[in-house]
């Protein structure tokens, strides 16, 4: 019988080879996003403990309960991240036949699934932390062997979620109606969103800026911010394990947490073993369904897409896949579902000054493109890579590259061009911005909206990723992390190029009413600039995608 380690090593060298056939810009630019990011988190820890720090125990105890705070958020978003994930890797991945064939324990097999489950959701979270322990631990001139029981923390305080999802997508296996799983995943999806929404409005973050403005009903609110909140709850434990980990001493609460997450994950791993089964047999056993040979007519939407050509006939089709499979679209309920705490958390937020409300409707515009950016990159990105096998088929059909990756741009533009338009216009009524912000918070989400969505099919078609076990492992890739950041920086490129008319239109607006802030010199070199960016980024991204497909092989 091979042993884990064998395993382990297999998929080590699988994924090996994939690294070393991905484009090595990718990486690149993701390392030096990511030494970026763990600079600026860093930076910002360490200003936010010394600042603390003036008000003694209180203020850090107010760290303390932040980093609390922020693991339950982090932790539950892994919750319903790892139970649609764990659907994918558990039971629908490629290789899963290719293992089960192999003279390995079926527990293995699925203990390397549960594995894989974590690494696609929760490391992306784990090495969000990485910058924060460290930080923390110099602070407090924590000893060294305080460093690595932080870091265990922190990977127990994800490995739960990652095994309480997994168990409920054996549930879900189990109970759901047959070829409903997905659809009671997505639902379960819905009411966790919502939930989501309305525990971050419970607790009225506007009440807490008020208090803030006031100096005298400060410190109260530090003292009352810096009480424990949920010492039931596994990330609480871990909290604890860190903050005293970093004071030079051991925590207790890491046992439970260890135990929890080690029988979550073991529980995870027997029961998915023992359903795979069963339900193979009861598969072999099961009479064949019952299929319906009469023909269907096209539907009007689809003449009507028919009507554009071939790219229109393939745009369509995309359409249907993806109101088909919840697993596309599931995802997108969290990004929704965080919009909206923004554009209400937005507008309750109490802002008196006009100027400083302008400047930030002006500068959020930035945290729109990158809520585009991440519905782009479920959609948008893997768009090619989502054909797999069957992307041969349409080699042999009279498909070009360019009608294939242009149907793609042209069926994803709608949803984020809808997305941005109603979060920019929204915004700019919420917080009562002047007609040239208004205008410029269309023009910038139009122009968000065209060069992502062109940037994440291009970046898609340059390095599609055919052979991937499952769709969850197309968007944390290097390309789709480069991704990520190249739109995060076109975000704020927008921003850049148009902020002198804004910032006149809000700290003048008596010399430049209306509109006349765009009259200016200024103005007309940002608008030209904007359009120039905007035409620029989408034609030169989705011509690099089609002429890196067409040169695949």
């Amino acid at each position: 019988m091979t042993s884990p380690a064998n395993l382990l090593n297999l998929k080590t060298t699988a994924l090996r080879n994939a690294f070393r056939k991905a484009p090595k810009w990718g990486f690149m630019l993701v390392a030096g996003l990511a030494l970026l990011l763990g600079w600026a988190e860093v930076y910002g820890t360490w200003k936010a403990l010394n600042f603390l720090g003036q008000f003694g125990d209180i203020g850090t105890n107010v760290f303390a309960r932040v980093l609390e705070i922020g693991l339950i958020t982090l932790s539950s978003g892994v919750t319903f991240s790892a139970t649609t994930t764990a659907i994918q890797t558990l039971y629908l991945s490629d290789d899963l036949n290719f293992l089960l064939t192999q003279p390995l324990a079926t527990r293995r097999v699925f203990g390397l699934k549960v594995f894989e489950t974590f690494l696609n959701t929760a490391l992306v979270p784990t090495f969000l932390m990485i910058p924060l322990l460290f930080t923390v631990g110099v602070f407090f001139h924590a000893p060294l062997w305080a460093y690595a029981a932080m870091l265990l923390a922190a990977l127990l305080t994800f490995a739960a979620p990652v095994g309480l999802g997994a168990l409920l997508a054996v549930g879900l296996m189990r109970v759901a109606p047959v070829g409903r799983v997905r659809e009671v995943s997505t639902a379960l999806g819905v009411l966790f969103s919502a939930g989501l929404v309305y525990a971050i409005r419970a607790l009225r973050p506007e009440v807490i800026v008020q208090k803030m403005q006031d100096p005298s009903r400060f410190e109260e609110l530090l003292r009352n911010f810096a009480s424990p909140s949920s010492p039931l709850l596994p990330p609480s434990w871990a909290s604890q394990g860190i903050w005293q980990a970093a004071h030079g001493q051991l925590s207790g609460s890491l046992l439970p947490l260890t135990a929890l997450t080690g029988a979550l994950l073991v529980a995870a791993t027997l029961l998915a073993t023992r359903a795979y089964q069963e339900g193979w047999a009861r598969a072999l056993d099961s009479s064949q369904p019952k299929l319906d040979p009469s023909p269907r007519r096209a539907s009007r939407l689809e003449n009507t897409f028919a009507r554009l050509g071939a790219g229109g006939s393939l745009a369509f089709k995309d359409l249907r896949v993806t109101l088909r499979d919840p697993t596309q679209w599931s995802q997108l309920l969290v990004v929704v579902a965080l919009a909206g705490v923004y554009l209400v958390s937005v507008k309750a937020v109490p802002i008196p000054m006009a100027q400083f409300r302008g400047i930030l409707g002006y500068v959020q515009l930035a945290f729109q493109g990158f809520i585009i950016a991440g519905v782009a990159v479920r959609l948008a990105f893997p768009a090619v890579s989502t054909e797999a096998r069957a992307y041969w088929l349409l080699r042999t059909a009279p498909i070009s590259p360019r009608q294939i990756v242009t149907s793609k741009f042209w069926g994803v533009l709608p949803t984020t061009a809808l997305l941005g338009l109603v979060m920019g216009i929204a915004s700019a009524h919420a917080m009562n911005l002047g007609a040239t912000l208004m205008l410029l918070s269309v023009l910038v989400s139009l122009s968000n909206a065209l060069v992502i969505t062109a940037l994440g099919v291009g970046l898609g078609a340059a390095a599609p990723k055919f052979d991937a076990d499952n769709p969850a492992e197309i968007g944390v890739s290097p390309g789709g992390l480069a991704f990520m950041g190249l739109s995060l920086a076109y975000s704020v490129l927008c921003l850049l190029l148009l902020a002198k008319p804004a910032a006149a239109s809000v700290l003048r607006p008596n010399l430049y009413p209306a509109y006349s802030a765009l009259a200016t010199p200024e103005g007309l070199a940002g608008l030209v600039g904007l359009l120039v960016a905007t035409v620029l980024g989408t034609w030169l991204s989705l011509k690099t995608g089609w002429e890196r497909l067409d040169r695949l092989e």
